[in-house]
Order: structure tokens, then sequence, then C-alpha cells
């Protein structure tokens, strides 16, 4: 028995060459990290050498092992390249200078499902329906010229029934020994299959990278779907149960399929869209087999159409599937948390291949990932939902008319999102204070802020400070409620800062004083139509680190002139022009606001919110002012002038009212006379209420006290607290006011 000899080198089925001895190296003059790797033909071109080539049994692993000849003379290449054409599984092409096929492997010819005979002398193009045909035939062609070997190039061949199939091909040129090129060598690789498992790890990819960036439902829907098609599918739909859809809670699995109803939210084709299928329809869940089934059963389901599969139990839809090519579908639930969300749909059509049993695990990862977004989603919608309700409740009831202004507003922010506010605070004097706010943050932590924040406005103002210094105390306050809420759940992350704007208006001086932090400056429309804004400097917004000191600024208010206080976000959209159109169409408040409301609400980037002011002349005969001698009769001056001007009202009051008002000028005057500083003025305001107001120009404030029995005075106040509604002072430059406010009986 002959010893065995070792092989010279070994190849694959490929005829790649697998080992590469010394020995080889030197005949070949070739040394392995030149060949291994390279296929035989390319690694023994021009070797003047005999060889024998011996095939190995499957139990060795298959391929060739290649053995010296003995002495004996041959040639090389013949039984590596007629084992390379009729043994090997790679597909070999040949190709004259042309590119017409002159050789085809069994292999090659099997892969395209003819004989080696039917495809030789036809150009590579109509052999193959190449999806590039440009760029793979340019490929060739560079070959042919440059020499330079392609490898592993991805082709995309279209089958005769339309579908893909993919090839990784490497090229080489083939020459003579004299040098002379005479065509190509090809080598194909089915790699379909892995191509279609890359495509499914991509449609996974691509839901997982697309579906969640919104909080919106149906947005993640539509997002859901635009990731869908085209690539994994030629139409999406995707459903909602009906219920979640309005926001309610999904039902918990397994649902009741006989009464469910399922609204569609989502649609996406890349042919002509379906009219049956537009966005919004209701569909019965119990129609169809296929929804009942992908509800119950824990995997997506998978349909066929054929001689008997059908995709739909509802004869028109089916109709209109065949009519479109559809001839496969996915239906795969959306549920988490043990909750069903809704139906997805994905349908392929003519032109694209089957759906097979690997797309179902690709399905089931991507609407996993939906469905958790989905459901986050919906999270956020009750969440907005609950956060509306809350701002709705802190907004004050809407603005009406009072003494000599009329006010209204627009809100164009969504209110689930923004802490923005607005308010109109009565002041004694027939004043009141016009605010505009926005607090940072959105949700439930911003719209307790905002609810903070406005409750400490109105109790500021209350207190009767000028803008400025009410800003200043609210800043404070704002910073104080900052630091308290430092680690609350929540609000961890919430920059407590507000903007807002405060104005001022006096109806009887005509005056309107302002100040602002982080918000622009009211505009100011004259009765002649001319449109300008206070020149009042806008302050930081208010908590920010900024100590930057308030200012203020006093304008004077004509009859008929409009106001406007916009917060950051809609003021750009308010400009010049537009509040010309508008002021020019409309008089009141309400009917200027609902003309801006018309006019803006349509363009989504308009946010915000605005109050509306308009001033009007004060009827002569609701105020009255009277200069007091600074002596004991001053009382009963005040008490006879008070009587004479009520009475002389159409409609006099009763004999009580005019008592208790005789009796609280009384107390008021007395007082001022005892202890303030001349001048003393009192001004009487009938609006809904009957204001009495008394001026000197001390600054002592006075205070309310309980006197004892024994006691002879100091009773004034206490009884003007019983007999009004409420009363306080307020500080001007010229001294103070002591005022209250009384009921008084409507005529």
């Amino acid at each position: 028995m002959g010893q065995a000899l070792e092989p010279l080198f070994t190849a694959d089925d490929a005829g790649r060459v697998t080992s590469w001895t010394e020995t080889a190296a030197q005949l070949f003059d070739r040394p392995a990290d030149a060949v291994l790797g390279n296929h035989v033909a390319a690694a023994v071109r021009g070797a003047d050498a005999a060889l024998r080539v011996v095939l190995r049994s499957d139990a060795e692993g298959g391929g060739w092992e290649v053995f010296p000849a003995d002495g004996t003379c041959g040639d090389v290449e013949g039984p590596l390249v007629r084992a390379l054409f009729s043994v090997s599984q790679l597909g070999l092409l040949v190709l004259d200078r042309e590119l017409r096929l002159i050789r085809v492997s069994a292999a090659a010819g099997s892969m395209h499902g003819s004989t080696p005979e039917e495809l030789l002398g036809r150009p590579l193009d109509e052999v193959y329906r190449l999806q590039d045909p440009l760029g793979d035939l340019a490929a060739a062609r560079s070959v042919l010229e440059t020499g330079t070997s392609v490898f592993s190039r991805l082709v995309t061949v279209l089958s005769v029934g339309g579908y893909r199939q993919y090839y990784s091909v490497s090229a080489f040129r083939l020459r003579r020994a004299d040098g002379e090129v005479i065509g190509l060598a090809m080598t194909l690789l089915d790699v379909t299959r892995r191509e279609r498992d890359a495509e499914r790890t991509a449609t996974v990819s691509r839901v997982r990278e697309h579906v969640g960036r919104s909080l919106q439902m149906m947005d993640t829907c539509q997002d859901l779907a635009d990731a869908l098609s085209p690539g994994f599918a030629d139409l999406v739909v995707v459903s909602l149960i009906d219920q979640v859809a309005g926001g309610d809670y999904p039902p918990l699995h397994p649902v009741d399929t006989e009464r469910l109803l399922l609204r569609r939210a989502a649609l996406r084709s890349t042919g002509a869209p379906d009219p049956d299928l537009g966005v919004g329809g209701l569909e019965a869940v119990r129609s169809e087999s296929s929804f009942v089934r992908a509800l119950l059963e824990p995997r997506p389901v998978l349909l066929r159409s054929g001689r008997e599969g059908r995709l739909s139990d509802v004869p028109a839809r089916e109709k209109s599937l065949r009519a479109a090519g559809a001839h496969s579908m996915i239906v795969a639930s959306l549920a988490v948390r043990g909750r069903v969300l809704g139906l997805v749909r994905m349908y392929r059509c003519a032109g694209s291949e089957r759906y097979t049993l690997p797309d179902l695990r690709a399905v089931e990862s991507a609407v996993a990932h939906a469905a958790l977004c989905l459901d986050n989603a919906r999270r956020a919608t009750h969440d907005r939902a609950l956060a509306s309700t809350v701002h709705r409740r802190l907004l004050p009831s809407p603005p009406g008319a009072r003494l000599g202004i009329d006010t209204a507003y627009v809100a164009l922010s969504p209110t689930a999102d923004t802490g923005t506010w607005f308010d109109v605070i009565p002041l004694s004097g027939a004043r009141c204070g016009l605010v505009v706010g926005e607090v940072s943050g959105a949700g439930l932590p911003g719209l307790a802020a905002m609810g903070h924040v406005r409750t400490a406005l109105r109790a500021l103002a209350g207190l009767e400070l000028q803008p400025d210094e009410l800003l200043a105390r609210l800043s404070d306050t704002l910073t104080q409620l900052a630091q308290e809420w430092t680690g609350v759940a929540g609000s961890r992350d919430l920059l407590l800062t507000a903007g807002c704007v405060y104005a001022l208006y006096d109806p009887i001086a005509r005056t309107c004083t302002v100040a602002c932090a982080g918000q622009p400056a009211p505009r100011l429309i004259g009765p002649d139509g001319r449109v300008e804004r206070i020149d009042a400097p806008v302050g930081p917004r208010l908590g920010a680190p900024d100590s930057e000191p308030f200012a203020m600024a006093t304008s004077s208010v004509g009859d008929g002139a409009t106001l406007i206080l916009a917060g950051e976000e809609l003021d750009p959209a308010l400009s010049t022009e537009v509040v010309e159109r508008l002021l020019a169409v409309y008089s009141t408040a309400q009917e200027l606001a609902d003309g801006m409301f018309t006019r803006l609400a349509a363009d989504p980037r308009h946010r915000g919110t605005a109050l509306i002011a308009r001033t009007r002349a004060l009827p002569t005969d609701r105020t009255s002012v009277w200069d007091l001698p600074s002596e004991d009769r001053a009382a009963s001056d005040a008490r006879r002038l008070t009587r004479q001007w009520l009475s002389d009202r159409p409609g006099p009051p009763s004999a009580d009212a005019l008592d208790s008002a005789e009796l609280l000028v009384s107390e008021l005057v007395t007082n001022a006379v005892r202890y303030g500083t001349p001048p003393v003025t009192l001004r009487l305001i009938l609006d809904r209420s009957l204001t009495i107001e008394v001026s000197d120009s001390g600054a002592t404030t006075p205070n309310l006290r309980h006197a004892r029995v024994t006691d002879e005075g100091g009773r004034g106040l206490f009884i003007v607290s019983r007999l009004t509604e409420k009363w306080g002072t307020r500080q001007s430059s010229t001294g103070k006011t002591i005022w209250a406010e009384q009921s008084w009986p409507e005529e």
C-alpha cells in the first residue's frame, strides 16, 4: 500500500483555495497569502505543471485536493474548470467582450431556471432582468477595460413573477497567454435569504427609530404606517379600538370581539388608496375572522389569497383587494401590558413577494415596540386632557364690561400643554388690573405653578401696589416657590419662571400704568386708529436669577381707545396691519377677539393668549368729587352732599341704603379730619356697587381695632368693615385714600 501524498493545495466546492503548501508556493511562484480565498483558476494560471485533482467525499468536508501528476504533462486547468462548471454549487459565467454568455455552469443555469445551453450566446442583460442595468453593466465593462476585479457586488435580479433575487457577484478579466483580453469570468452566489433577513431587520430598526417620537396618538399611528410602507408592505392600515381613539382606557385581553369597533387611524399605500379605507372610518371586528384571530391569538396572523384562500370575509372588500393585486396579508394586534389598543394590517400586492413565516417574527417585534409607544401616547393624551381640565378650572370666568372698559380674550395656545393665563382684576376706584402671563413648563406641574402665580398676583393686586412693585414681589414669591418645589416628584426638571405683563387702568384719570416681566408691552390703539406700543421697559422673567429692577410707564388713554396685551408667542402675529384691519371691521372687545381668533387660528404657528380692552366714556352721573373743609363740620357736609347726589339719580335708593351710605361717609371723613392732613377730598363712584373714597395728604394708614366697652371712640373703621363688602387703603404720591364699597340695589 503506497504512502499517501500531501496535496499541493485544497479548494472548496466554490473553487476557492482553502490551503496552500510551501511546495505549491515554490511550484507556482505565488505565496500563500496571495492565493488563499481566491479562485483556483487564478491561482494556477500560467503555470507549466501537471496536476491531479481528487474530489473529496462529503464525509471529508467536500471540495478538492490537488496533487502533482508524477511528471506527466497536460492541461492543469482542464480538470479544475470541468469540475467548477459541472459540480460546484457556485454559479459560474464566462462572457465575451460583448458581454454575451459563452459558457454557463450547471449551478448558474439552475439558479436561472434554465439549462446552460438555453443561455449561451445571449447578452447578460437579456438573460437577467437587472434592477439596475446601467450600473451593473457599467461595472462589468469597467472590469474589461481596467482589469480591476470586482468582489461581492450585490446585484438585484427581477424574476419572471417580478420577485427580487439577490446575488453576490464577483468578476475577473480573462486574458490569453499573449495578453489578449477575451472576456470576463463571473461567479454568482445566491444571497436572497440573507438579504431578506436584512430587510426584515431594517424594517424593525426603522419602526424603532421613527415610531415613538411623538406623544400624539394619531401621529404615532401614521409613523408606524410610514415605517412599514414602502419597504415591507404595499398597503398598511392602522386601526385603534374606538374607545381608545376617543381617549378612554383600552380593554383588557381577551376582548369581547362581538361588540368591539375599530376606527382607522392611519393609512399608507404605495399605490392609489382605496376610498373605502379612509382614515376615521369604523369597522366591526366580528365582520372579519382575521381580526378576531389577531385579537385573540398571541402572534400575528398570515393570510394568502389563492384558489381557496381569501384576505377578507366581506365580499366588497375582498373584491377591492383583488383588484389592487393584494395576494398576502399579515394582521397583528397592538397590545401592551395586557390591554389591547388596536390592529395593524399589512398587504403585499402584485410585484412583491408573498409574506412568509419569517416575516411574522419581524412583525411581532415591530408591533411590540409600536404598541408600547402608542400606549405612552395614550397616557400622555390622558394627562393632557386632565391638565386641560385643570387649566380651565384655574382660569377666570370670561371678563365682561366694567365701568369705563370692556374686555375680552383670545386663547390660541393648546391649553393642555401650556401654563398661559389672563386675568381682569377689579380694584378700588373703578380701576382694574389687566394681566396676561405664561409659566414655564408643561403638563400638571406647569399648571400647578400657574395657579400659584395667578393666586399670588391677585392677592398682591388687592394690596393696591403699583405695577413695578407688584412684579418685584411676585418674582420673590416665585423664587421661594421654586425652592420649595426642588426635588418634588414631577417638578425636579421644572425651571419655574414666568412671563407677565400687568397693566393698571384708571377710567377716571384715563391712564394706564404698565410693567413687563419677560413679555412685550401692550399695544395702544387710539380713537384715531393709530397703533403704538406703550413705552414700558421689558424686565426679566419672574423668578429668573437676573435681579434687575422692574420699571413702569404711564400712558394717557382716551375714550374709545383699545389696549391689546399679548403673550410673547402671540405678539408677533399681531402686526400693525392685522390690528388695523380688525379695528376697521369690529367695534366691541368681544367682536374684536372673535375676529382675531378667526384670522389667526388657521395657522398652527400662532399660539398664545391675548387680552383685549376697549375704553369708553364714563357716564357723567356715575362719579362725583368734592373738596371738604378740614373742620368738624366736614362730616355733616359730606353726609348732605352724599344724600343729595344719590337721591337725585333716577330711581332713588331705599332709605336703608341712603342711611348706610351717609354713615360710611361720616365715619371716613371724620377719620380723615381728625388723623389726616389737609386737604380732604370725597369721591363717590357708582357702578355695580357704591364706592366711597376719602383722600388726604397724610401718609399714616389707619388700622382696624376692636374698641372696649368703656371706650368712647375707636369704632369708626369697625363700623365701616361691618357695613361694606370690602374696604382698604392705597397710597399715592400725594397722600393716601381710604375707600369702602357698599352693595347698591340695581335700578
